[in-house]
């Protein structure tokens, strides 16, 4: 097969960085990265989790309430709970249910609740009349930061929506500064994210809170046991 003198080139180029990279380490492996956009290095793993030793087998139908935001509340999170919604939905572990704020509004009284409040007594009763659920999911925004490179803190649980009881857990901070978490999120966009723009460079996913978000999502859910 022939090769092009610039292909060759560009080929004697990778090399010689991924030499110098084994010789300098990380500083070396963020330039090579940044210039040919590539993901060479640790890549972050979401370590912060407790969940049961088995999914339940009745956890057929799993509620997905709001984004509670906290501080964040003058925000419109819509893009990243849509994020949210279809990471989750991917996995297929259960028919998921996405309740709007308008209909927790009318069923609670109230938008959304944290993970970490007092819920009330109602709330799984309620859910399960209304749509059948299994199970209920409450996420809550902690960090947010949408200048470049942007950052997100989630915590999440999963509960059983018959007894109450926590089946999963998982509370991280992703930061896009992080060389791990830059690594972890381009490597996401480039094997399982497709884009509507196939040929943008994965670091537009640090300049976008949106676009992190789904990685954000995707290393979160993926620690739920049966996803393996």
């Amino acid at each position: 097969m022939n090769v092009s003198a610039k292909a060759f080139t560009q080929l004697l180029a990778v090399f010689g960085c991924v030499l110098a990279l084994a010789l300098s380490g990380c500083k070396t492996a963020n330039s090579l990265n940044s210039k040919f956009d590539t993901t060479i290095g640790k890549k972050h793993k979401v370590t912060n989790v407790h969940e049961a030793e088995i999914l339940p087998a009745h956890l057929r139908r799993v509620a997905l309430l709001p984004i509670h935001k906290g501080r964040y509340d003058h925000l419109d999170l819509s893009p990243i709970e849509q994020n949210f919604v279809q990471e989750l939905g991917k996995l297929n572990l259960f028919e998921l249910i996405a309740v709007e704020p308008d209909k927790m509004e009318e069923l609670f009284g109230v938008e959304r609740y944290s993970s970490v409040e007092v819920l009330p007594t109602k709330l799984l009763s309620k859910l399960h009349e209304v749509y059948a659920i299994d199970g209920v999911m409450l996420i809550d925004l902690t960090f947010y930061n949408a200048y470049q490179p942007v950052g997100m803190g989630v915590r999440a649980k999963l509960l059983d929506g018959h007894t109450g009881e926590l089946i999963w857990a998982a509370d991280e901070t992703f930061d896009g500064a992080n060389p791990a978490v830059s690594n972890a999120a381009r490597k996401y966009f480039q094997t399982q994210s497709t884009s509507a723009y196939p040929l943008q460079r994965t670091q537009t996913v640090l300049h976008s809170t949106a676009r992190f978000s789904k990685y954000v999502a995707f290393a979160l859910f993926e620690t739920i046991q049966g996803t393996h």
